[in-house]
């Protein structure tokens, strides 16, 4: 968790994320690609987008200003890896952000119950592709 009165927040958020992100396997240095949830109706579902990270990237600052958050260093985001295999979400506190990795996210029940929830149905919208299929392929996978 890093403070956010913290002068220097912004590169250490950018530092911590992206060691996260790669220690625990959500992209490599080689292969940059993972998923990123997005919201893109304000009231439709998220959808999960394959995104490259670029050279030039700043998740914490420029990015948590748009898609990945409400303002600069004040991230809000879920990223997964291709495999599925690791979990990297970020939020903000009312005095801190925190970046936080969770591998083998399938072993998780509260994940998986909600992967069942939605499996069932639980989100498929009338005139929307459903999701229920993915999730039940993501739980019969794992």
């Amino acid at each position: 968790m890093l403070d956010i009165d913290d002068p220097l927040l912004h590169e250490k958020a950018n530092a911590d994320w992206y060691r996260l992100s790669v220690e625990g396997g959500l992209f490599s240095e080689t292969d940059r690609r993972f998923l990123l949830a997005l919201n893109p109706e304000d009231d439709g579902p998220t959808r999960w987008f394959c995104v490259e990270l670029q050279s030039e990237w700043d998740i914490m600052g420029k990015g948590a200003d748009g898609l990945l958050g409400s303002a600069p260093c004040r991230p809000e985001f879920r990223m997964l890896s291709l495999d599925g295999n690791v979990l990297c979400f970020a939020t903000t506190w009312e005095h801190a952000i925190s970046t936080s990795v969770l591998t083998a996210p399938h072993r998780s029940l509260v994940l998986r119950r909600f992967a069942e929830w939605v499996a069932n149905g639980a989100m498929d919208e009338p005139g929307e592709p459903p999701l229920s299929p993915e999730a039940r392929r993501w739980l019969d996978s794992h």
